[in-house]
């Protein structure tokens, strides 16, 4: 496949506006974005991006790397970060998609490997009619979207656990059905996922871009080249995004001071991780926080 074929949005499908927060979370019903293209998704990607789609009755069919899989309902499909994927939905089908950030999944599962990879796959769980379980992630899902949309004390704490409950029962219902719809023989994509991940994991080191594109058995060139054609961004733009999305975390959450956000982000000098941070979001570190 072309990787300038690619179809990227920053935010949901059809929206390219700035980058979302590291803990956005949003609901809708399938019909609400679908009846705008005429219920035609075509393929895309969201590079940071998870998404459940909750399907109650109705039919479709699901599109990942030119393949085609029929939408049996009821049933639940999980999409995630870097995965391309379109639908084809019939006008009668109803149900909904939640999407949050890539960033906000791994917050709930970073002691649970085993979890993480499980439910990081293009999955589509197929429930028989009644089917309790399926019954079980439709409260799930309902009591989310209560606590969405009421201020409560400790929402966030709250959002967390309903969470982890939902992706527990879909990682359990996971493990008594069969493997993955698909999985990706696009390299571009395979590339791109190698190099997030290798920046996640080397947080606390200071790696150049030639040695994100070594790890890779690829040349530097050839990573800026994939970030260019799937973010359009470059590839040193795409490990200073992560760290500033992290650093935003320690200003919003501890009382750590700018000074040892840096030096936990392996800034050697506080001053330049507050240009870097000010370039990025328009403000200082102190006042983000303050605001």
């Amino acid at each position: 496949m072309n990787p300038k074929g690619l179809v990227n949005f920053k935010g949901l499908y059809g929206d390219n506006r700035s980058p979302l927060v590291p803990n956005f979370i949003h609901h809708e019903l399938l019909e609400t974005r679908s009846k705008i293209y005429d219920w035609e998704i075509h393929e895309h990607l969201h590079t940071d991006l998870y998404q459940v789609f909750i399907i109650q009755s109705g039919s479709g069919v699901l599109r990942s790397e030119n393949k085609e899989f029929a939408i049996a309902s009821p049933c639940l499909i999980t999409i995630p970060a870097n995965t391309l994927h379109g639908f084809m939905f019939q006008p009668e089908i109803v149900g909904e998609v939640i999407t949050f950030s890539e960033s906000f999944l791994e917050s709930l599962f970073k002691n649970s490997p085993k979890i993480g990879l499980e439910i990081s796959r293009l999955k589509q769980l197929s429930f028989p009619n009644g089917d309790s379980i399926f019954n079980r992630i439709l409260f799930l899902k309902t009591e989310i979207m209560k606590e969405l949309l009421e201020e409560n004390p400790e929402k966030q704490a709250v959002l967390q656990s309903l969470f982890q409950l939902l992706f527990l029962t879909i990682y359990r219902q996971a493990l008594t059905q069969s493997s993955p719809v698909t999985t990706s023989d696009n390299r571009t994509l395979q590339y791109f996922q190698g190099f997030q991940k290798s920046i996640k994991k080397s947080l606390q080191e200071s790696k150049s871009i030639n040695q994100y594109a070594n790890e890779l058995n690829i040349t530097a060139v050839h990573l800026n080249r994939i970030c260019q054609n799937l973010v359009q961004k470059s590839a040193l733009q795409v490990v200073h995004e992560y760290l500033i999305n992290e650093a935003k975390k320690y200003l919003l959450n501890t009382t750590y001071s700018i000074s040892e956000v840096s030096y936990f982000l392996n800034f050697k000098d506080p001053a330049h991780f507050t240009r870097l941070f000010k370039k990025y979001t328009g403000v200082a570190p102190s006042e983000f926080r303050k605001n």
